[in-house]
């Protein structure tokens, strides 16, 4: 019986982007990655969630370097294009979307993956740390660490309220 990843395809794609901060090469590493896992589809053990076996070789498909040395830079140069100054955000919610994206793009990687594994994708800390193959312990304090920073750099306005989703992510109340 062969794996059927199809539905977690989006799952996939989204720690894909987390890990490489850029779309087209989250794509180009969950191809990869997929590629992998069919090939070692014989060695998927049927007792455990299919989802956390395929994250972790989208996870260590992207730590043995392949597109590694470039992300960093293309993921840079992606947000100044993205960026348009002549044309201004018409939405409050877009401007902070786009602050959480800088934030969290901002992160050491070992944040931002903790930050995705837990606070977007719901993952409990010892999943994400059986994933990340760090002790739990590990897993929570760089989460606590992903999110003290995330709230310094999405600092609003005395009064100004965030939105329910960032608090999710980030985590606490509204400061």
């Amino acid at each position: 019986m062969d794996i059927d990843p199809v539905p977690h395809l989006d799952e996939l794609w989204r720690y894909a982007r987390v890990l490489t901060r850029d779309d087209a090469d989250a794509d180009d590493l969950l191809q990869e990655a997929l590629a992998r896992a069919l090939a070692m589809q014989h060695a998927y053990d049927r007792a455990r969630p299919l989802a956390a076996w395929l994250m972790r070789i989208v996870r260590n498909t992207h730590l043995t370097g392949l597109g590694r040395r470039n992300t960093e830079q293309k993921g840079a140069v992606a947000l100044v294009a993205a960026i348009d100054p002549a044309c201004p955000p018409c939405q409050v919610e877009h401007v902070e979307l786009r602050q959480v994206a800088e934030a969290v793009d901002a992160l050491p990687r070992e944040h931002a993956e903790i930050l995705h594994l837990v606070g977007v994708l719901g993952y409990s800390y010892q999943d994400a740390a059986d994933l990340l193959d760090v002790p739990v312990g590990t897993a929570m304090s760089r989460l606590s660490r992903a999110r003290a920073t995330l709230r310094a750099l999405v600092r609003r306005a005395p009064g100004d309220e965030r939105t329910p989703g960032l608090r999710v992510v980030i985590g606490g109340r509204n400061e």
